[in-house]
């Protein structure tokens, strides 16, 4: 570790030889002046840790001198200590006004000297590190500020993101939701068609008790209740399919109704899986083509397979699942 630097300016030579001896050369690293008119030159080359500055001198003096250092935002800084043999508090008063830390009458004690020396280095060394920490917390201040500014930035995009693939996912459910329905639209359509078309055979057969041959029109309508058939199989095979779809939409929704009861039929699951998507009544009744009796009866005693009471809520014991 480097020894203070310690910069004695007085003009008495013998002053300057006893204040190095009260201070010690192993201690310091000493420079000498024996006048303030040279003090910039000087510190152009060496600024030193601390000046001891005598008062009175035949060019410039102690006021002269700390009025050179006050004028120099690169040496301002530095601490005088100021030697006099003066009395007078007005001398005092000047030299701290105009920069200088502590104040030491002639004749000068060591012990009063080394004192006042090592406080002064103390207290300088005390603010340097004051000053670091206070550059460095401004620093910190300004990373974490710049972090924060990211972080914020970040946040937004990942909120915006977020609202994004929310949208993303709602849309391809809503196309998902369409299609289940009108799946479902379709196979009530198949069945209500063969209804009707089981009823034109059925007028038919009452109209043929007496005749042999069976007329075209006859095998027209055995004909359109094949094709009917045919396309309620291929609607029942798609049930399948209705499971594949709402997986899509919520993952393990019929497990978790299994779990609660093993023996809900396809028709069961099917209907709470519209009141997952949120359908109400009205809309139940135009996509399962039913009476709302119908539908009042099947929640029933879907609450009953649910070990649910009456005053719970089939909807909302659904949407917790």
């Amino acid at each position: 570790m480097e020894n203070p630097k310690v910069l004695i300016v007085d003009d008495r030579e013998f002053d300057r030889i006893l204040y190095k001896e009260f201070l010690n050369e192993v201690n310091y690293d000493f420079y000498e002046l024996d006048d303030g008119a040279g003090i910039l030159d000087f510190l152009q080359q060496t600024i030193p840790d601390l000046i001891i500055l005598d008062w009175q001198m035949p060019l410039v003096g102690g006021m002269g001198t700390l009025k050179l250092l006050k004028q120099n935002k690169l040496f301002k800084d530095i601490p005088v200590v100021i030697i006099t043999g003066q009395k007078d508090e007005k001398v005092l008063e000047e030299a701290f006004a105009f920069g200088g830390i502590d104040f030491i009458h002639k004749p000068v004690s060591q012990i009063e000297l080394t004192a006042r020396v090592q406080n002064v280095l103390n207290l300088t060394e005390a603010k340097k590190l004051l000053i670091e920490q206070r550059n460095e917390l401004q620093e910190l201040n300004s990373i974490i500020k710049v972090q924060k500014d990211e972080l914020k930035e970040s946040l937004v995009l990942r909120t915006q993101m977020a609202e994004q693939k929310e949208k993303s996912l709602n849309q391809e459910m809503g196309v998902e939701k369409r299609k289940m329905m009108n799946m479902e639209v379709d196979s009530n359509k198949i069945l209500n068609n063969l209804v009707g078309v089981l009823s034109d055979v059925q007028s038919c057969e009452k109209s043929l008790s007496n005749v042999d041959a069976v007329p075209l029109s006859v095998l027209k309508k055995l004909k359109s209740i094949e094709r009917e058939l045919d396309s309620l199989i291929e609607e029942n095979r798609s049930k399948d399919k209705f499971q594949e779809l709402f997986a899509s939409i919520d993952p393990g929704f019929f497990k978790k109704l299994s779990a609660v009861n093993s023996k809900l039929t396809p028709l069961d699951l099917k209907h709470c899986a519209f009141i997952k998507m949120n359908l109400d009544n009205y809309e139940l009744k135009r996509v399962l083509n039913v009476e709302m009796k119908s539908i009042q009866m099947t929640r029933y005693r879907l609450k009953k397979k649910l070990k649910l009471t009456e005053s719970d809520s089939l909807r909302e014991y659904i949407f917790s699942l």
